[in-house]
């Protein structure tokens, strides 16, 4: 039996999520300041509707069991920032206070990386505290990453425009992509 990915790439992949959180949150003031009443308090990311199931059969088949991946709590640090911890406490092994949990819906993968594409955020549910619960939601509506002005500060304006007009015509394809839409469907060609 394979490993799950999520055993062996998983710690990578958090570490790498969590820094760019930080960069997008660090990079809009205001949302940082949101976060700073909340320092201590834990935001727990579940996820639901992950399964072979929900899988083209030809994908299912070659995946390990365990598809669902492991659940993720982050800790609001003072500075309005987050740090993963393990999801079973805080760093230093103390309670932590009441938070958050969202759950995601993962149960259509080809619709969520349509909306994704659309700039749409997945569907989530949140619940816990009503005070944390307002300032995650504004998170996820008004938080965008700025990739083309990240990508300017490194390369230049004209690699990121580039960029963008790349990102553009994929987001465009996949909005337009049918699953199973062939010849044979009437689809344009």
């Amino acid at each position: 039996m394979l490993p799950s990915p999520f055993q062996w790439l998983g710690p990578a992949a958090l570490a790498r999520l969590v820094l760019l959180m930080n960069h997008v949150v660090s990079s809009e003031p205001h949302a940082a300041a949101r976060l700073r009443p909340h320092a201590g308090r834990p935001i727990d990311i579940r996820w639901s509707g992950v399964g072979p199931a929900n899988l083209p059969p030809f994908v299912a088949q070659w995946l390990p069991d365990g598809l669902t991946p492991p659940p993720i709590r982050l800790l609001i640090t003072p500075a309005g920032l987050f740090e993963a911890v393990d999801a079973t406490g805080s760093p230093d092994g103390a309670t932590t206070p009441s938070g958050l949990t969202l759950t995601v819906d993962l149960g259509e993968p080809l619709g969520l990386l349509k909306r994704l594409a659309r700039g749409e955020r997945p569907d989530v549910q949140i619940e816990g505290d009503a005070a944390l619960a307002e300032v995650a939601s504004w998170l996820m509506k008004n938080l965008r990453w700025d990739l083309q002005d990240d990508v300017a500060r490194w390369l230049g304006s004209t690699p990121a425009e580039l960029l963008r007009k790349v990102g553009g015509g994929i987001r465009e394809a996949l909005q337009r992509w049918k699953p199973g839409a062939g010849p044979s469907s009437g689809a344009p060609h």
